[in-house]
């Protein structure tokens, strides 16, 4: 499928070549190729901005910086200094990659640089280049650079056709990176962090690399894309490639033409240059943003996914697209074998917020092949112990060792790989993918993974062994409770984990329902995984585990087996009060 939408790319920009190769023979009027000239920049900026911003769902404001780098490096090196234009492209590219990379270093890494915080850094940077670019006479100082016509081959025509076709090799260029980035393990990854980034980080998706390198390639198609706008304009100015239309033309037009979606940005890109086009005709372009405002507006309400998503799914799905059949033997080949070496260790372990002790001192083994239940009432560290072990928190002291190996600290991705695969209270899909690519897409990173087409495969049988094989191909808002935290089960499984923490797998679940899910954790069990299961309803902890470990105020108030835990006075007054014991 890639390769043929790469060659489908690359026909259709050989075949709008033609337009101006063979313009006078075709009599196409030059004017119309100066309009697509313009067009198939903002298809380049809005295919820019989209791989990171549509694809992760982090929203930027700053494609001005990447256009304002790129036209300044031409304007100064070419058209003040008479370098090599060419080379002038290339170190435009270098110098957004960079910037990226900074960018990225510091909103990355910091978790709480997310939504709306992470827009207005990415605002800041361009009012923050634009502010270097006035005061530094080196740059602009304020009086603009005059970009002159570079060299280039008399057989292409005018510069308007030399022109058109370097912005249609660059715009090309930008799609087809847009459609690989989409149909690769990375469009998957960034799939998955634009629907629930902590969960993806979970089932063993490297986020922070995926979004940095997203964030590179959005600067380079961007800055390239700059530097041969210094060119169609002739003369760069501050306002001219640092104002904020550059960002709120490329928002709408990805909003528009639909964000998730590689052709997307390709066909708001056109629509909003006609109408520009239009209104200009008709003498209206004063009115262009309440226009642009009023269909943006009419689009959010009637195609919230945009107009290219909206018009094909209006066409019968492909049947490649169905569920293969599930194979069961691969299923268990891919799962652990059962051991009884010690599995999980914590040592002196302890999570403090503040001044509450949600886990203190805590020192805990549990063996391979054991399903233990982690009881305890509310408030006692069960959900954060859980969230220590997956790597979600970190401890404020003591050491987790799982399969032999130190994982304190490490990121959730990493301890995932260790082995290590967990559910949520309230499940958390993948809003934008089929149940079974949920499913396919734990297989992609988990512990041995998979490609696409083997990983579907077992994906079937995950589903199957949870009992959800007939609703591969159903949306996660097509289920109900009970089987979206089935779903997340079968996620979970499909990492190949040796240790599977269930946290409240069960809660809110009727009383035939709570049933089917104890069978199906039975099957998990018994397929060689090592369960820990966080449960309030003891009835369904007697019936499944084979060890119960009891924590109140964060520290273990009883371990062993369920009848003699269980029936511990202490336990009771924890569960009850002091009254159940009198």
């Amino acid at each position: 499928m890639m390769a043929r939408g790469l060659v489908g790319i690359g026909l259709a920009v050989a075949a709008l070549s033609t337009l101006s190769l063979y313009r006078e023979t075709l009599g196409f009027p030059i004017a119309y190729l100066a309009l697509l000239t313009t067009a198939l920049f903002w298809v380049t900026q809005a295919t820019s901005w989209n791989i990171l911003s549509g694809y992760s769902g982090y929203f930027s404001f700053g494609q001005a910086a990447y256009v304002g780098v790129g036209a300044y490096t031409t304007a100064v090196l070419f058209g003040r200094h008479e370098w090599n234009f060419y080379l002038t492209v290339l170190i435009a590219a270098g110098l957004c990659a960079v910037l990226a990379l900074g960018m990225g270093l510091l909103a990355f890494r910091l978790r709480s640089l997310r939504g709306e915080i992470f827009a207005l850094l990415t605002l800041a940077v361009p009012f923050i280049l634009a502010a270097l670019a006035r005061i530094n006479g080196s740059i602009d100082g304020g009086q603009g650079i005059i970009v002159a016509i570079p060299d280039f081959p008399a057989a292409l025509g005018r510069f308007q056709d030399f022109l058109y076709l370097i912005t249609l090799l660059v715009a090309g260029i930008a799609v087809a990176v847009a459609f690989v980035m989409a149909h690769s393990r990375s469009g998957w990854a960034l799939a998955s962090i634009r629907d629930a980034e902590d969960v993806a980080e979970a089932l063993g998706v490297a986020t922070f690399r995926h979004k940095l390198w997203a964030l590179v390639a959005s600067a380079v198609i961007g800055g390239v894309g700059g530097s041969v706008f210094a060119l169609q304009i002739g003369f760069v100015t501050v306002d001219s490639v640092f104002s904020l239309t550059v960002p709120l033309f490329v928002i709408v037009m990805s909003v528009l033409g639909g964000r998730t979606h590689w052709f997307g940005p390709v066909l708001g890109a056109v629509l909003v240059v006609l109408l520009q086009d239009r209104l200009s005709a008709m003498a209206l372009l004063g009115w262009q943003p309440v226009i642009l405002g009023a269909v943006l507006i009419v689009m959010i309400l009637v195609a919230p996914e945009g107009l290219y998503v909206r018009v094909r799914n209006l066409w019968p799905r492909s049947r490649g697209s169905k569920t293969p059949p599930a194979d069961l033997s691969e299923v268990d080949e891919q799962l652990s074998v059962v051991d009884d070496s010690v599995l999980v260790e914590c040592r002196d372990l302890s999570k403090h917020f503040g001044g509450v002790r949600a886990v203190e001192g805590l020192s805990l083994q549990i063996r391979a092949g054991e399903l233990v239940g982690l009881v305890g009432p509310n408030g006692s560290g069960k959900t954060t112990l859980v969230n220590l072990l997956a790597g979600s928190l970190r401890p404020t002291r003591g050491s987790i060792h799982i399969a032999g190996r130190d994982t304190t600290g490490l990121p959730p991705h990493r301890i995932a790989h260790v082995g290590v695969a967990r559910t949520y209270q309230i499940p958390r899909p993948f809003a934008s993918m089929t149940v079974r690519d949920n499913v396919a897409m734990a297989v992609l990173f988990g512990r041995e993974p998979r490609r696409l087409a083997h990983a579907r495969r077992l994906a079937a049988g995950h589903l199957a062994m949870v009992g959800l094989d007939h609703l591969g191909d159903a949306y996660p808002s097509a289920l109900n409770l009970h089987q979206r935290q089935l779903l997340e089960m079968a996620r979970a499984l499909a990492t190949s984990p040796k240790l599977l923490l269930l946290d409240e797998a069960l809660a809110g679940l009727n009383p035939a329902e709570i049933d089917n899910a104890v069978e199906v954790v039975r099957r998990i069990h018994a397929s060689g995984v090592c369960v820990v299961i966080v449960e309030h309803l003891l009835r369904v902890v007697r019936a499944l585990a084979t060890r119960v470990v009891v924590l109140d105020r964060g520290s273990c108030l009883a371990d062993g087996d369920p009848e003699t835990v269980l029936s511990d006075p202490a336990v009771v007054r924890a569960y009850l009060g002091k009254r159940a014991h009198a």
